[in-house]
């Protein structure tokens, strides 16, 4: 046999790296039925073809981005099968509360299970970090992922620098989402954004046990257990604005609300990756109040948070 030209040899070489490129070289068609799984394929560069209850994660996500190209897919715990099926996913990402839908699903494509929470690291900022890793390397994004985990720190530090530096943050941080008039979803050291603010210095006030995503509903008389605590609430309002509460003696006696030691937050979902913690980030950084008497400030942006999210 002669020789190969050095033409045919490039050929040849061209295709035995045609052959070994991975699945994903381009971008894989997912379906994320776990928001923490869809928003962070999103931050890394895949955004998802479908994705579970997406007009709900709107509503509490807030400005988290997800584009309208992505199709709603329907409940979490119980999808639309046939709609998945017409999405042609090159795989479908869950979580561990949703394992009981497995064979089903894995008719349609492979399936992953993705635990952005879990009972064996109470720590859920570190677990959301493990979980970015798992999950970029998945979808080939490892580059992706680790500038993902970096900016990530990099805004935790910034939220250090803006709040430590003012003698108010130490004091700690009652962190809650209203459920009613009444109680509230506390947020304790184990949730994402518990973690977070433990990582950026500043302590929260809640001490009582939550479930796995870190949070429990408690009645709104248990702020009172750290009377020098801040209270930080985020939006949506199950109530049209915070003068609902204006005769609610449980929360007007509350040393926090006495003293104008209240930050409202718009919306941002609570228990999901690092996307919705650095949003979460910005978020406090951008409403943390100047220096200053804090009572009008808070007042002010209780309204403004009422009119955006009604």
């Amino acid at each position: 046999m002669g020789r190969l030209s050095r033409s045919a040899i490039s050929s040849l070489l061209w295709l035995g790296l045609m052959w070994t490129v991975p699945v994903w070289a381009a971008l894989p068609r997912v379906v994320a039925l776990d928001w923490a799984c869809a928003e962070t394929a999103q931050a890394l560069g895949v955004t998802p073809v479908g994705m579970s209850q997406l007009a709900d994660y709107r509503i509490w996500s807030g400005e988290m981005p997800m584009p309208d190209s992505v199709v709603d897919v329907g409940l979490r715990m119980e999808s639309n099968l046939e709609l998945i099926r017409a999405l042609r996913p090159d795989f479908i990402l869950i979580s561990p509360m949703q394992q009981g839908a497995e064979p089903l699903l894995r008719r349609i494509a492979p399936v992953h299970v993705v635990a952005f929470n879990s009972e064996l690291q109470p720590d859920s900022y570190l677990q959301a970090r493990q979980a970015t890793r798992e999950l970029a390397r998945l979808l080939g994004r490892e580059a992706q992922g680790e500038s993902l985990l970096r900016e990530t720190e990099q805004e935790l530090q910034q939220l250090r620098q803006a709040l430590v530096g003012d003698a108010r943050t130490m004091r700690p941080l009652y962190l809650l989402r209203f459920a009613d008039r009444r109680h509230g979803w506390m947020l304790g050291a184990n949730s994402l954004f518990g973690g977070g603010l433990a990582a950026a210095g500043i302590p929260l006030a809640w001490q009582q046990s939550t479930n796995l995503w870190g949070f429990t509903t408690a009645p709104l008389t248990d702020l009172m257990a750290e009377p020098e605590a801040m209270i930080i609430y985020i939006a949506p309002l199950p109530f049209p604005d915070m003068d609902a509460l204006a005769d609610n003696q449980l929360w007007q006696h509350l040393p926090a609300v006495r003293e104008g030691r209240v930050v409202g937050l718009p919306p941002v979902w609570l228990g999901n990756g690092l996307p919705s913690l650095r949003y979460f980030s910005r978020l406090l950084v951008t409403h943390w109040p100047q220096p200053g008497p804090l009572a009008a400030v808070a007042t002010g942006a209780d309204r403004r948070i009422a009119g955006e999210t009604h």
